[in-house]
This record gives structure tokens, sequence and C-alpha cells, in this order.
């Protein structure tokens, strides 16, 4: 494969990844600790409930407490295991619910207060507090956080209203809250002052490719100079003040030359092709996916001219070049195929190189038409010769046409 087709085209580097993507993970990975924090709370919770009804020796009341702790537990795992919008909202009503319910309870169990102290009474208030973020934004998880809080502080409220129990609310639910609304806001923050203060990455990486290609149309422009106007001019120099008519042809030439050059991104310089010749529908054909957003570099197709090729042979040519481009465009990643062209005394040819996956001619079935018909059957029925070589590390299709017999007699 590198022997047919030269050195092997670079490697593109990939463009840094989005500015969000560090906030999102930190977002991502502060919530995945909220919720194991979470239902290691109630794990200390059931603990503690044991020991407290132990104490109060009142074990008819545990099934109602363990109904209450087991629908907070089972909201919990739930978020753990699929964390999304729809478990958060599970996990906020059962935490309402649920909570009621065990505040209730637990008052129930021992009305004088001793047994059953502030932390058990606001334990699944306090375990919705670790709900976390679910859309992986800071504002999602300081939205849960302030959600959470509220509807513990309602349990905890309502349960002490319902059995008649003075209204008190730790300050210790408050301050988690205050914490983790905190570590949100300090993603949050620390995201929106990066964003004013690094520039866009993938559009500085685009600008530097952009600064690359110009610098590489500097350099051909150059080098067309050089070999053109400035070895005529030498040439002139070394002269003895005449000008015979064969340097005065070369230097028109090279103005010419000049006049009408172009130089690509990848350094090629070419003249522009007559209208109607076959360079032209060839550059006509090259133009139409460079349109649909593909890049393709052209090289060698001032070595044309005026080749005269029969119409058969230029439409089995285009065609197949067309078929060509378009598996890279449908198959290659990022689009992009170099084209070169060559002339002998023979024959047109023209090579196609992309970077792509490869395939195995093989194992493309007979009913596809992209490379044994569009190509090689097309190519083959006007007497040229095709080839395809493929490999992991790209392709490459070779398309030759005979030039008229014309042609052929005045080159020989």
């Amino acid at each position: 494969m590198s022997a047919a087709v030269g050195s092997s085209p670079a490697v593109p580097r990939p463009l840094p990844p989005p500015r969000s993507l560090t906030a999102e993970a930190l977002v991502r990975g502060l919530g995945s600790a909220q919720r194991l924090i979470g239902i290691a709370s109630l794990l200390l919770t059931l603990a503690l409930l044991i020991d407290a009804v132990g104490r109060a020796e009142r074990w008819d009341a545990l099934p109602l407490l363990l109904a209450c702790w087991s629908i907070v537990l089972a909201a919990g795992v739930l978020l753990v295991v699929r964390p999304s919008t729809v478990a958060a909202m599970l996990a906020v009503t059962a935490g309402l619910t649920a909570g009621t319910g065990w505040v209730i309870a637990l008052l129930a169990l021992d009305s004088s207060g001793v047994i059953v102290d502030q932390y058990l009474l606001e334990a699944l208030a306090w375990s919705l507090l670790f709900i976390g973020a679910v859309r992986w934004t800071a504002v999602n998880g300081m939205l849960w956080v302030g959600v959470a809080l509220l509807a513990g502080t309602v349990a905890v409220v309502v349960g002490q209203l319902v059995a008649g129990h003075p209204v008190v609310i730790s300050s210790d639910r408050p301050t988690d809250a205050v914490i983790m609304t905190a570590a949100y806001a300090a993603i949050g923050i620390g995201m929106m002052r990066g964003s004013a203060k690094i520039p866009a990455l993938p559009a500085a990486a685009d600008r530097t490719a952009q600064q690359a290609a110009a610098r590489d149309r500097e350099r051909a422009a150059s080098a067309l100079v050089h070999d053109t106007a400035l070895a005529s001019l030498t040439l002139i120099a070394r002269s003895d003040g005449v000008l015979d008519e064969r340097l005065r042809l070369a230097v028109r030439a090279d103005l010419d030359a000049l006049r009408v050059s172009t130089a690509s991104s990848v350094g090629v310089v070419s003249a522009a092709p007559q209208e109607g010749s076959l360079a032209a529908r060839l550059l006509e054909t090259v133009d139409s996916f460079r349109w649909r957003g593909m890049r393709v570099d052209v090289s060698g197709i001032e070595v044309l001219g005026d080749a005269p090729v029969d119409e058969l042979a230029i439409a089995a040519l285009l065609g197949a070049t067309t078929a060509a481009l378009d598996n890279v465009r449908a198959h290659t990643a990022g689009a992009r195929a170099d084209l070169a062209i060559g002339r002998t005394a023979e024959a047109v040819t023209v090579m196609i190189v992309d970077s792509g996956p490869g395939f195995e001619l093989e194992s493309v079935s007979d009913d596809r038409l992209g490379v044994r018909q569009s190509i090689l059957a097309r190519v083959q029925r006007v007497g040229g010769v095709a080839r395809v070589w493929s490999a992991p590390t790209g392709t490459t299709v070779m398309v030759s046409v005979p030039l008229a017999s014309g042609a052929q007699e005045g080159a020989s």
C-alpha cells in the first residue's frame, strides 16, 4: 500500500474536549458521592433505631418504623442505580411521607424525648439532602439540595405537630445544605470564570489550522515565483542583452503561469485549465464535493494540458472519480481525500487517496455497485485500467483511461 501511494497522510490531531467536560465530571462525581453517603446514613440510622427501641422496650413499634425506613432506603437505592429526575422526585415524595410517619412513630415511642434524640428524629429528613445532581450541572445539584431541605423540614414539622410535640428544628441540616450548595456553586463559578478567561480551544485549533494552510499557500506561491519569474530573470541577467526567441517564449510562458496559477492548502500549485477541457471538468467534479463540505487536495492538474481524450473515456474517468470520492465522503471520518493526476504518452491516470478505515474488496457483495460497477467495470469498458488498494490505514483508487489515438501517435 505504501509503495503504491508514497508517504502516508499525516494523522490529524484530535480537537481538545469541550470546556464543560471537567465541570460535568465534577458534578457527576459529587452527586454520586452524595447518594452513597445517603445510603450509608440510612444504615447508621437503622442501628440507632434498634438501639432506641431496645432501650425503650417497645418492639411493637419497630414494624412501622422499619416500614418508613425501608421506603426511604428503596428510593435511595433507586437513585444510586439510576439517577434521574423521576427517581429524585420519588425520593422526595418518599422522604416527605415516610419521614412524617417516622417522626410521629418515634415521638409515640418516647414522649419524654429522652431516648429519641433530635438526630434520630430527623434522620430520614437528613438523608434526603443527599439526592445530589441528576443532570450533571451545578445548578441542578443546588436545586435538589434546596428541594430536599424544604421537604425534610416539612416532614419534621408536620410530624411534630401531629404528635402534639413542640416544634424543634436542628441547625445541622440547614448547615449541611449550605455546605453542599457551596460545593456546587464553586464548580459553577469556576466554570463561568474559566469560560471568560480561557479561549475557545476548538476555535483556536481551527484558526491555527487555517494559519498553517495560509503559510503553506505562501510557500507554494514563493516556490512558483522562484521556479518561473526568478529563473527567467536569472537567464536574462546571464544573457548578452539580446533575447532570443526561445528565451522570450519561456518568459512569456512563465508570466502566463503566474497569472493563472493557484496554490492549494498543501502547497501544490497548478495553472487554471481551459474551460471545457478534461482538467476543467475534473476540477468541476472536485468542486462539487468541496461545496458539500469535503476537503479534496488536487495535484498534477497542470500535466493534462490539452490532452485529447475520447469522450467515452472522459465519462468513465469522471464517473469513477465521482464514485471514489462519494465513498470517501460516506465512509471516512473528516471526509478528506488527496487526488493526484498523471499523464503518460498512452494514458491519463487519476489516483484518489484517503486515510479511512479501509475495507476488504472480496467481502463486498456482488449486488453492491459502488466499487465493482461504478469504478472497476466502468473504466474497463473503455479499455482503461482501475485498481483498488485498501488497508486499515486508508484506501487508494487508481483509474487510468487511454488517450485518443491521435494523441498517442503524436506523443510517440
